[in-house]
């Protein structure tokens, strides 16, 4: 398990499901000078991060004063703005945020998908699979089988070579040959 520098959560942006970090705990690990509010508004407008797609902000409850802004940003942007600190913490948590992600996906496979989603693309498997026997046309294979690729991938299947699917049996003996 990699160290918790930064704490990074699961959200929702531009509608899509992501991890996501605060944007205080960011500019506090990143040892950075300049007032949190001021950075935050001079990095947005000096890198062209869209609220919404990069970020999103919201006030938080206020116990006496006004509330403050808090900003949640995607783990692309935390990584951009951790690269153009140009310190050792920007280094240290850009490669915090890459194994996060990495970790996030190999934890992912196809627990992610709803149990009708495996099986609609379960279905589709046998149906590419043939599809692809069938086609003789070079750049439609190609096509075919990326399709076949990605929902192999997606149910955590290994994937047929493509010079191995419409062969009456594979060279080494398994259902379908692994591509390399």
């Amino acid at each position: 398990m990699t160290q918790q520098l930064i704490p990074v959560f699961n959200g929702e942006l531009d509608g899509r499901a992501q991890q996501l970090c605060n944007a205080q705990d960011l500019h506090s690990f990143l040892d950075v000078q300049t007032r949190f509010n001021d950075w935050v508004a001079r990095r947005i407008e000096q890198y062209g991060f869209i609220e919404g797609e990069d970020f999103y902000s919201f006030l938080s409850k206020s116990e006496g004063g006004r509330p403050a802004t808090e900003y949640h940003f995607t783990l692309d942007m935390a990584k951009e703005l951790a690269m153009v600190e140009n310190n050792d913490q920007g280094r240290q948590v850009r490669r915090y945020f890459i194994a996060m992600e990495r970790q996030a996906r190999e934890s992912r496979g196809a627990s992610y998908l709803s149990v009708s989603q495996q099986l609609a693309i379960h279905r589709q498997v046998p149906k590419l699979l043939s599809q692809l026997k069938a086609e003789t046309a070079p750049t439609i294979r190609a096509t075919l089988h990326a399709q076949l690729a990605q929902h192999c991938h997606l149910l955590a299947l290994p994937v047929p070579a493509l010079e191995s699917v419409g062969r009456a049996t594979p060279e080494n003996g398994e259902l379908f040959p692994v591509s390399q």
